[in-house]
């Protein structure tokens, strides 16, 4: 199986750019209505929206973050059984 190491990259960009675009929803806040007695409803239903927004946020940056170490990793892993080949072979 080969794995094109770029893949990773554009994974990560993706997740971080789906949590900047999340995040940056809440740039204006939207106006809440008088809606009388379900005002505080309202006000209570759009906290919890606000809420399962920050933890998907929160989500994505940490997708995007742990794509990028596991790349990392893999190309040291590369890296590392490249030298340990190269040393096999010279002797």
């Amino acid at each position: 199986m080969s794995i094109d190491i770029g893949d990773l990259n554009a994974v990560a960009s993706r997740l971080a750019t789906g949590a900047s675009g999340i995040n940056n929803l809440d740039s204006e806040p939207a106006e809440i209505p008088d809606a009388g007695v379900s005002t505080a409803l309202l006000v209570d239903a759009l906290g919890s929206i606000a809420a399962a927004l920050d933890v998907a946020v929160r989500s994505l940056a940490n997708a995007a973050d742990a794509t990028q170490a596991s790349l990392r990793s893999y190309q040291e892993t590369v890296e590392h059984s490249a030298q340990e080949i190269a040393k096999a072979g010279e002797q």
